[in-house]
């Protein structure tokens, strides 16, 4: 049994591998030096900014991939079909699986070419911001998107609800907040995102993430794949659907807290079956520990809700796969022998 699964994961592994390496070869290979081109420019002509170093540092680690694909794809194996191209796959496999991995922070660095709208007047912009103001204070400002430009400022799209009519409106700044203000208002949301500043790719809560890394078999698997969503999150909308599948109480897909306080009233009932004094105490602190529970499911949907719409800010930059960061050079050694100690005069107390 355990050699049968074992050969059904080499052949699932083997075919992730064949797959990955097929798509990289029709969708990325052909336009990947132009991208990479493209994303060096887009750094180069930003204001600078912390983390452009680190954006640097991706870029030359995703051309190192695409040279080492280049090479495996064009050396021949020495064996024979169809072993040749499941040792090509092997070798392919880490560096296809780099960008897959980290292909948003290139598309989106050569995506910053692009023209935005001509800012508002003056009047017009004060106009619209103490309508959007206003909208936000009544709760009609429903936010589509948020994101950071190139000035490291957030950018959110938002539909701005007024007498019954929707307005696209863009605005720079956290939502609320006195720096708010709308860069431009559109009919739809298709012209709103092209006349906006284009984003920046978004942050990593670490910098080791990798979303397609195999993961090792977990008891606690649900629990598990939703601390792993949380990990891999950029933006609040994944943060906030984990938080709702943890509490889910509705249908088959019951999360993992409900199943939680289930079990508690089920641990109840049997010590209460028990028929004895402890039983029944124990019973009692069980049903307590449910209903606290079921308390704090209230609480989990409560703090999701009040996420609100966010992203992670650019300068959290995943570490690069293939490239690391230089030592730092040690310290010079002295010029000369080392003075001989001489005792100084006393200090005075």
């Amino acid at each position: 049994m355990a050699a049968d699964a074992s050969q059904a994961a080499a052949v699932i592994a083997q075919g992730r591998r064949r797959e990955g390496a097929e798509a990289f070869e029709h969708h990325v290979a052909p336009h990947a030096n132009t991208l990479l081109t493209a994303a060096r420019s887009a750094v180069d002509a930003m204001p600078p900014a912390r983390h452009h170093a680190a954006w640097r540092e991706l870029i030359d680690d995703m051309a190192h991939a695409t040279g080492q694909i280049h090479r495996i794809r064009s050396t021949p194996t020495g064996q024979p079909e169809p072993d040749a191209s499941r040792v090509r796959h092997l070798q392919l496999w880490p560096y296809v699986l780099a960008w897959a991995e980290r292909s948003f922070i290139i598309s989106d660095l050569a995506g910053q070419h692009r023209p935005t709208s001509p800012p508002l007047t003056r009047e017009e912009q004060q106009l619209w911001t103490h309508r959007a103001q206003a909208g936000w204070r009544r709760g009609d400002l429903d936010v589509d998107d948020v994101w950071y430009s190139a000035d490291t400022e957030l950018i959110t799209l938002a539909h701005l609800v007024e007498y019954g009519e929707q307005t696209v409106v863009v605005l720079a700044g956290e939502l609320g907040s006195e720096q708010m203000r709308v860069l431009g208002h559109y009919d739809t949301v298709a012209k709103a995102v092209d006349a906006s500043p284009p984003p920046v790719p978004a942050g990593v809560l670490t910098p080791d993430v990798a979303p397609f890394a195999p993961q090792a078999p977990s008891a606690e698997a649900p629990v598990a794949r939703l601390v792993r969503q949380v990990d891999e999150a950029r933006h609040t909308e994944d943060v906030y659907m984990a938080l709702l599948d943890a509490v889910d109480d509705s249908g088959f897909s019951r999360g993992p807290l409900p199943r939680l306080v289930e079990l508690l009233d089920r641990a109840a009932a049997f010590t209460d079956a028990l028929e004895t004094k402890q039983g029944q105490r124990s019973a009692a602190r069980l049903s307590v520990l449910a209903r606290q529970l079921g308390a704090l499911r209230e609480e989990i949907e409560s703090a999701a809700e009040g996420l609100g719409a966010g992203v992670l800010p650019p300068h959290r930059t995943p570490r690069p796969v293939f490239h690391v960061l230089p030592a730092p050079p040690a310290p010079a050694p002295p010029a000369g022998p080392a003075a001989p100690h001489t005792p100084g005069a006393a200090r005075r107390r």
